[in-house]
């Protein structure tokens, strides 16, 4: 017997993770809805990554448009508000509290952390679970990568300050390989829930580093030094580890700022993206129906095809 999505899945958010409930048996097939999707509500932004995987510019949506898209969301467990930068956008708590309104399970906030303040954080704290903010290692390897490390540990502090949870995310290749230690001790000492380590996608700029990036037993080399060093040092955070070549393609969903739905990343397609349908046009869960890669979205989002500990 198949049990529902609702029945069956729950989110940690002591951990910041899906989970199965004992005893249940997942069809992915027969999954209503997905777990999770994220919503670009905007492509600017105030940095310039090394490896960026945007590619093309697209005007930022009007409220209307945003609120729109997230109503026709209404069904997925979990919502990342994302884009480009969401902090950019002026009516950003306007668009946390519609999605708060229609009761999506978890709300999440990913960001570079650069323009998150206090006063943000206190608005925030009651209308997201947590805060996802990227740090890719000590000050002068972060400003060379993204740029904005100072304005970065200042934004995680304005989470702290406010309690509003948080996990740090950090892309790692061999420009920040023998950090990795670095950025787990900080994000330790800046009390994150959890780190979440992914290697770059190979889109847009992240084209141009592809020789950078780290193989699968490099990865998994990686993986069990940390595990080492989190049971030496006593770090108290959840951490994963991101192998794209051991989740499969397309786990992720992503809404587009011009309501295109797509899965990500998917190197056998251009662009690494498979186009699924338009949010604007056509109802969400028809799009979710011919998503062809639900194992390994279900497998991903459950930690079961990553590194953890």
């Amino acid at each position: 017997m198949y049990d529902t999505l609702d029945e069956s899945i729950g989110f940690n958010k002591d951990e910041h993770h899906f989970y199965i409930n004992s005893g249940s048996i997942i069809d992915e097939t027969k999954l209503m809805f997905p777990l999770s999707v994220s919503l670009q509500v905007t492509r600017e932004c105030n940095l310039s990554c090394e490896y960026c995987s945007e590619v093309g510019d697209m005007p930022t949506p009007p409220i209307a448009t945003i609120k729109k898209m997230i109503s026709e969301l209404v069904g997925a467990k979990r919502i990342i508000i994302t884009g480009g930068e969401p902090l950019t956008r002026r009516d950003l708590l306007e668009v946390v509290r519609y999605a708060k309104e229609i009761h999506f399970e978890t709300i999440s906030l990913a960001t570079n952390g650069t323009l998150m303040t206090t006063s943000l954080a206190n608005y925030l704290r009651d209308l997201v679970d947590y805060v996802d903010v990227t740090l890719d290692g000590p000050r002068k390897i972060h400003n060379k990568i993204r740029g904005g490390y100072d304005e970065v540990i200042k934004g995680i502090n304005a989470l702290k300050t406010a309690g509003l949870s948080f996990s740090v995310v950090s892309v790692l290749f061999r420009e920040n390989v023998n950090s990795i230690f670095y950025v787990c001790q900080m994000a330790d000492v800046l009390g994150a829930t959890k780190l979440k380590i992914m290697t770059p996608i190979t889109k847009g700029k992240g084209k141009n580093i592809a020789s950078e990036i780290l193989s699968s037993h490099e990865l998994k080399d990686v993986f069990q030094k940390i595990k080492s060093e989190k049971e030496r040092n006593g770090w108290m955070m959840r951490i994963s580890l991101t192998d794209w070549n051991k989740i499969g393609e397309g786990h992720a969903i992503l809404v587009h700022p011009n309501g295109d739905v797509v899965a990500s990343p998917v190197p056998s397609k251009e662009n690494c993206i498979d186009l699924l349908g338009n949010l604007l046009n056509e109802n969400f869960q028809e799009i979710w129906k011919r998503y062809p890669y639900k194992k390994n979205h279900l497998n991903k989002y459950i930690e079961k095809s990553l590194y953890v500990c």
